[in-house]
């Protein structure tokens, strides 16, 4: 039997939190922000809560990846934003293709799309 899990959270530390809620509400397309505590502005994408945290910056290697239906509009979405300047589409033949990009605090995000059989 394995564990039951209803959702994730996945927390990212910030330098200014009002800044990053800016910056993830135009990321993730939603105006829809929670404050559960003082302190943490949560953004819920299906059943992920992204959680944003002030806290003193240090580089981690983590990376948030999130699986997205259509790449190359999110691919053109970032650069328009300005996001992503000379980032590139990267191929894993057959398997997944995927843009690397990080938040203005260093956070790695990556957005990713999975080949399937209809698709090789």
């Amino acid at each position: 039997m394995s564990l039951n899990v209803k959702s994730v959270t996945v927390g990212l530390p910030v330098s200014n939190l009002e800044a990053a809620a800016s910056w993830y509400g135009k990321l993730l397309m939603s105006d829809e922000k929670i404050t559960p505590v003082e302190g943490i502005i949560e953004y819920q994408i299906g059943s992920v809560w992204i959680q944003l945290f002030e806290e003193k910056m240090n580089v981690s290697e983590n990376a948030l990846r999130l699986e997205v239906e259509d790449l190359d509009t999110e691919f053109e979405r970032l650069k328009t934003l300005g996001v992503i300047v000379d980032e590139v589409i990267a191929d894993v033949a057959n398997i997944l293709r995927y843009v690397d990009f990080s938040d203005p605090d260093g956070n790695k995000l990556s957005f990713y799309w999975l080949y399937t059989q209809e698709s090789i």
